[in-house]
């Protein structure tokens, strides 16, 4: 898995969960931003659920890594 294959997943994940997480892809950095827009900006259920299988990606990543 590569750092495109990655956010792939995650916007996959997101799709599903129907989130829009902001993005940045930097040359070597990715940060995402889960926040609702309409909740005033702030964390709700179901960024949490995103943020859940964004980490299992996250970890799933890091052990290709290592290998």
């Amino acid at each position: 898995m590569n750092d495109i294959e990655f956010l792939e997943r995650v916007a996959e994940a997101a799709e599903r969960l129907n989130r829009h997480p902001d993005v940045e892809l930097r040359y070597v950095n990715l940060a995402l931003r889960l926040t609702t827009h309409d909740a005033g900006n702030k964390i709700t259920k179901k960024d949490l659920r995103l943020a859940g299988e964004t980490q299992k990606a996250v970890e799933e990543f890091r052990e290709m890594l290592a290998q």
